[in-house]
């Protein structure tokens, strides 16, 4: 779990981020923070973000910058939108567990093995057996983004709008690979950064103690 202090970093940040999204809400006045309808990836509601004191303030500032906070797509905590919408707030929290899963993963310089050694055994095994861990970890990953993406893709092309129980299921299995790709990816330079040192030491000329004198 300790073998890379920048991953345990990772989902520590990763937890406290995922909390001040509850708590946020909580910490102005009902209403304060509703009809946030922007625009993803711009900052939309700053000026209202202004009146809030420094915590709230950064938290919602954060979100905006990163989702869109469409009120009928977010769930509503204490009379106010959650910073985020429904489906990031899955995948933030969701990712956690990905972070978990590739701290108590054996790790590798492969990114494919690494993604291979966070699943079940026989999971494991079956791939081996069957796929090999390139194929398999592609295929985790694929199954992990599709119910986003059919979601996302299916809304954006037909009349159709999904629920936000829809929003926070897809958004599990995308939280959780998401969170995996980056623990395993931290962990498989931690591991390289381990075997290079191994490499060297064994590389290197050894001392030869002195010959006693008689």
């Amino acid at each position: 779990m300790f073998f890379s202090k920048i991953l345990l970093g990772t989902l520590i940040l990763s937890v406290a981020w995922t909390a001040s999204n509850v708590v946020a809400p909580y910490t102005v006045p009902p209403g304060a923070a509703a009809g946030l309808d922007g625009a993803a990836n711009a900052i939309d509601n700053g000026a209202r973000y202004d009146a809030f004191w420094f915590y709230p303030r950064i938290v919602y500032y954060v979100a905006d910058a990163q989702c869109h906070q469409l009120s009928y797509r977010s769930i509503w905590l204490n009379g106010n939108q959650m910073p985020m919408d429904a489906r990031m707030e899955s995948i933030y929290l969701f990712a956690n567990f990905g972070l978990l899963a590739a701290m108590f993963a054996m790790p590798s310089t492969s990114l494919a093995q690494g993604i291979v050694n966070a699943l079940p055994k026989r999971l494991q095994a079956w791939g081996r057996k069957h796929l090999g861990p390139g194929v398999l970890a592609t295929l985790v990953v694929l199954l992990g983004i599709l119910p986003v993406v059919v979601d996302g893709f299916t809304q954006l092309l037909t009349p159709y709008e999904s629920t936000n129980v829809t929003r926070v299921l897809t958004g599990v299995p995308t939280g959780f690979v998401s969170g995996l790709l980056v623990g395993v990816m931290i962990t498989s330079i931690r591991q390289v950064n381990v075997e290079t040192e191994e490499l060297r030491a064994r590389r290197s000329p050894r001392s030869e103690p002195p010959s006693a004198e008689r």
